[in-house]
């Protein structure tokens, strides 16, 4: 998903866990005060980050920028850029900053240098310096990977209590499901004995160092290999696969970790076919991987000339035989995981879910009671291990205490953006990034708190204003029916204009008999005096141009690479004659239709605050004005993107002699963050998502060629878009000339149009679907529904629509049904299509289906059924209106 969150301190709705309140010691819990706060809305591909004392977050992007939120003031600062060579999945793939940053400003991360891009490398860097960033490099750790197969490079720090840094590394083999055994003299990157299993490799490891003030380390005790000619010294743990988010607890001194694990092929017929393990240790130890997996289930030995499994693999006397292998051949005992699960639901774990996977491990939570926070997490969560999926985008806890363990969701009612990292401030909040939907190549990362909010919460004022624009006299009606209160209370709803308090109760009206701007605010007030205020401009002696589009209809369907006809009427009572050129048409592709309720989550935050600004004045076009067009600027600076921080600075600057004579005034009322946003809209126009703004009320825009969906790891020719099944979004504007009694004002129409394959996973309302990724079956995030599950799509326009066809198949004994629903799932049935079972993992099939009694603008309600529910299964890719 694209989709660009408008520039407010976004406060999404509190979301209930659905648990009935309870005591914990002294305090009432009740989980619907659970909240999420958005910090950094929008980041380009956020990897990893940390926390430091005084609540600021410092974190990490996949090509090398290293930034840091101020918690004082809201604002993003560019640390400076750790020179890094970004390919498939090497790049910056980890960072944690010193326990004393504040004083000596050391962070460390984990990157593939530009340098040396056949080799990983950890190195320490001080941010706090006079110096470039770059300029500050302490190498301390390296070690080369073979560059053929760019997969499972792992890639994670962690800095415990004691200043240790662990470092995760992955076995460096190929994705293929198939056994990544093979010693083979042509095999070398399907054999991980060379690697994971190999005590003389820093693969398929987590390594534990102890960073020195001086620029070297030493090793901590109690390392894997203490005699050196047996292992490496700085292995902590061996033989896992993939792992990429660990934690350790600094009370009882225990390793997390998550280690996503391999497909193997059911063409060779071995079992079991694959875990992902979440694994625990307080001592140095070997998973065993690649000989084990699981509960110490062993994979064989294999002849790959024959496809026959010679002999399997002793969990107790673990033996390496590939020629590869550089380090000892007797390896140490295998140690069983304390979780796993593979693509089917798990019986043991059934609320982990089904589908791909990519486990991580992340904080354990430690209840402080005298922590003076208000939105620290309860009692409740003392001592849980949260975990988190990447693939199923789920986050869940796991009390360590239970036999099992056992393991809840945590907030499940919420749909996670593909949680990529995790941690609990000092003020007992817990904070992640959210990488986004795209397997990389998000523009829209961001890093979000979920807090619990004690005590009295405020009261949330709402209001709607009939008209905020007219001749005078103007008579106008104001609703404050949506104000609400998240504890329950009653509230006073207190009206006033320009601060002179005139009417009490839910709704209002007032005459403005002078021409003029005024202000009219709405306060709602709870019992416990806690208020809240919004504020809405109303001007008096002009009244707002209208605009609608009369083409194309609001709700029908595109396709991809296409022109659509557009025609935009506009009416002004005010001016006598209206330039209809001026009317300015842009469209702009998304993911998904909205995130809440907002409709500016439509528009990028850099657009947005250029529409505040005089930017459109010189560059309103794809065509030359004043300015170059956006378009050109675009082509000439995408790739290079140290000219995005130089363009930002201009814009706040001024400039001139790039594009023409004609200087570019300074534009001081915007800070570096806000241009910086500017530039990241100016970008977005390269990957031909949108359109820059076109003028006259009539014309073509040609939406995108993106009409593809691929899992594999994108690469520079052929970037996979796995989000293609979302909206085109029309927008008009047009600004009058003011008059004698008002200032110019601005009038806007905007319509939605959907594309014909509506992916599942890009809902508008979800009601118990899980939104996975696939690891074999099928291609992209698709849903998965049980009985009775169901989703929503809003404002589809049926009209001309008889027929779909649904991309979908069910697993299980029995198969399944889509129901295709008005409104609800309780709504008028317009299609019924059965999706034939396929057993195993689920097989993706195309099936067409009748449409019948659908007629205009309508939600459209998908539900999955059964006749016996009981551990079915239904996965729906897309459904494709015709």
């Amino acid at each position: 998903m694209k989709l660009f969150f408008a520039l407010r301190n976004l406060l999404l709705p509190v979301v209930s866990v659905g648990m009935a309140p309870f005591l914990t010691g002294n305090e009432t819990f009740d989980p619907n005060r659970f909240e999420t706060e958005v910090l950094v809305t929008a980041s380009n591909d956020a990897m990893q980050f940390d926390l430091l004392p005084n609540g600021d977050i410092v974190f990490a992007e996949f090509w090398g920028p290293l930034k840091r939120w101020h918690a004082e003031s809201g604002s993003i600062s560019d640390l400076g850029q750790i020179p890094t060579y970004a390919k498939g999945e090497v790049g910056l793939l980890g960072m944690a900053v010193d326990k004393d940053f504040l004083y000596n400003g050391y962070i460390y991360a984990q990157f593939c240098p530009a340098e040396a891009p056949d080799t990983m490398r950890v190195s320490r860097f001080t941010a706090n310096d006079s110096r470039r960033l770059e300029d500050t490099e302490v190498e301390l750790l390296s070690w080369p990977y073979d560059t053929e197969h760019i997969f499972h490079m792992g890639g994670g720090l962690w800095m415990d209590g004691r200043g240790d840094l662990y470092i995760c590394t992955g076995d460096n083999c190929h994705h293929s499901p198939g056994l990544p055994v093979d010693t083979r003299e042509d095999w070398k990157n399907w054999d991980a004995f060379r690697s994971a299993g190999n005590s003389k490799d820093h693969r398929g490891k987590i390594l534990r160092i102890h960073p020195e003030s001086d620029g070297t380390y030493s090793i901590p005790d109690n390392n894997l290999f203490q005699n050196r000619t047996e292992g490496l010294p700085e292995i902590y743990v061996m033989g896992v696969r993939n792992p990429f988010r660990i934690s350790v607890d600094d009370q009882t001194g225990t390793l997390f970790l998550g280690d996503v694990g391999p497909n193997i092929s059911p063409k060779i017929n071995v079992q079991p076919e694959g875990y992902d393990e979440l694994n625990a240790t307080s001592e140095a130890c070997n998973f065993g991987w690649p000989s084990f997996v699981g509960p110490n289930e062993p994979l064989p030995h294999f002849n790959f000339e024959t496809n026959e499994a010679i002999r399997y693999f002793d969990p107790q006397s673990p033996r390496n035989p590939s020629p590869r292998n550089t380090g000892i051949k007797n390896l140490p005992p295998a140690k069983p995981a304390l979780i796993r699960y593979d693509n089917l639901k798990s019986k043991r774990f059934p609320s982990l879910g089904m589908g791909g996977r990519s486990i991580m491990a992340g904080p354990t939570y430690r209840y402080d009671e005298n922590n003076p926070s208000t939105v620290k997490f309860p009692r409740q969560f003392d001592g849980r291990l949260f975990i988190f999926e990447w693939m199923r985008n789920w986050i869940q806890t796991v009390d360590l205490e239970t036999e099992g363990p056992e393991i809840t969701p945590f907030l499940p009612n919420i749909t996670w953006r593909r949680p990529m990292d995790m941690k609990f401030g000092q003020d007992g909040a817990l904070y992640m990034i959210e990488y986004g939907d795209q397997w990389w190549k998000n523009q829209d990362s961001r890093i979000l708190r979920v807090v619990y909010r004690r005590g009295n919460r405020s009261p949330i004022a709402r209001m709607e204003a009939s008209e905020t624009a007219g001749r005078h006299p103007l008579l106008l009606h104001f609703d404050a029916n949506e104000a609400s209160d998240p504890d329950g209370d009653e509230l006073s709803l207190i009206w006033s204009v320009d601060g002179k308090a005139e009417s009490q109760g839910a709704t209002f009206s007032h005459t403005f008999e002078e021409p003029g701007t005024y202000e009219v605010s709405l306060t709602a007030e709870d019992p416990g005096l806690n208020s809240h205020r919004v504020t809405q401009t109303i001007h008096v002696g002009n009244a707002r141009p209208r605009l609608n589009f009369t083409q194309p209809a609001h709700g029908s369907f595109f396709d991809w690479n296409s022109e659509i006809n557009y025609r935009v009427n506009l009416e002004d009572s005010d001016e006598g004659e209206i330039d209809p050129a001026l009317v300015s048409v842009q469209g702009q592709y998304f993911g998904r239709r909205s995130v809440g309720s907002e409709e500016d989550s439509f528009v990028h935050p850099g657009l947005a605050l250029m529409r505040q600004s005089t930017c459109f004045a010189c560059h309103l076009s794809d065509a030359p004005s004043a300015g170059p067009p956006y378009q050109a600027v675009a082509e000439k600076y995408h790739l290079d993107q140290s000219s995005h921080a130089k363009l930002a600075k201009k814009i706040l600057s001024g400039g001139t002699g790039v594009w023409g004579e004609l200087p570019m005034p300074p534009h001081s009322q915007h800070n570096i963050d806000q241009t910086r946003q500017m530039v990241s809209w100016i970008m977005s126009l390269i990957r031909k998502t949108e359109n820059a703004p076109k003028l006259g009320p009539n014309g073509k825009l040609r939406t995108p060629d993106i009409a593809y969906d691929i899992w594999t790891t994108p690469t520079e020719q052929n970037e996979g878009i796995r989000t293609d099944g979302g909206v085109y979004v029309l927008t008009a504007e047009y600004t009058d000339s003011g008059s004698q009694f008002g200032p110019p004002l601005k009038g806007e129409s905007r319509i939605i149009l959907h594309a014909r394959k509506k992916k599942a996973a890009l809902f508008d309302e979800n009601h118990g679907m899980d939104y996975v990724d696939q690891a074999y079956g099928e291609i992209g995030i698709v849903g998965h529904f049980q009985d009775r599950d169901y989703i929503i799509w809003r404002e589809l326009n049926l009209d001309g629509i008889n027929q779909v066809k649904v991309r979908a198949g069910s697993m299980g004994s029995q198969p399944g049904w889509i129901e295709i629903r008005e409104g609800t799932p309780e709504g008028k049935l317009l299609s019924r299509i059965q999706v034939s079972v396929t057993g195993g993992d689920i097989e993706f099939i195309e099936t067409p289906g009748e449409l019948t009694g659908a007629i205009g603008l309508t939600d459209v309600c998908v539900v999955g059924r059964f006749e016996n529910p009981e551990d079915q299964i239904l996965g729906l890719n897309w459904i494709e209106f015709l």
